[in-house]
Order: structure tokens, then C-alpha cells, then sequence
């Protein structure tokens, strides 16, 4: 089981400001960890690698578009043929 599906860890506000190199370890070694403030989520550390999975680029537009549901829809786009208007200056 890859470390990013384990259920994360929670760290109160004062125990992650005094041990933050036990909790940077743990981001990376455990997965996700969790920063809360009088008993509420408000911060997740994620290691390097997670946030790199979690950012990338997967395809181009092209690729993307070509891997849509209804790939094989045809939608008429007209394009104008006539020559550009005159801009006077």
C-alpha cells in the first residue's frame, strides 16, 4: 500500500511548531499530515513527491480534448472565407 492512501496523521498547532522535523518526516514517510487549530483542520503538509503527482501535467489541451467522453461528436465550426474588413486609419 503506497504511503499517499494511509489515513493522514493529525497534529495540533503547538506540537507541529515544536517538533516540525518530526513532522516533515512523517509527511514524507507516512503521507498526508494534517495541521489543526482548536480542534479544526486548517493546513495539510504533503511531501514533495505527493504535491509533484498531484500538479502535473498529464497531457496536452489536444489530448485532453481527444480523451473526452463524446470524442467523436462533430461540431460544425464555420469559419468565414470573405477577405478582412477595411480599418481605416
Amino acid at each position: 500500500m503506497s504511503s499517499f492512501h494511509k489515513a493522514p496523521s493529525y497534529w495540533q498547532t503547538q506540537k507541529a511548531k515544536a517538533e516540525f522535523s518530526q513532522l516533515l518526516r512523517a509527511s514524507q514517510e507516512k503521507g498526508d499530515q494534517i495541521i489543526t487549530c482548536r480542534d479544526e483542520p486548517v493546513a495539510v503538509l504533503i511531501s514533495k513527491k505527493r504535491y509533484d503527482l498531484l500538479v502535473r501535467q498529464e497531457s496536452s489541451l489536444l489530448e485532453f480534448f481527444q480523451k473526452a467522453p463524446l470524442p467523436n461528436v462533430d461540431i460544425p465550426i464555420k469559419r468565414r472565407k470573405d477577405l478582412p474588413r477595411e480599418i481605416r486609419i
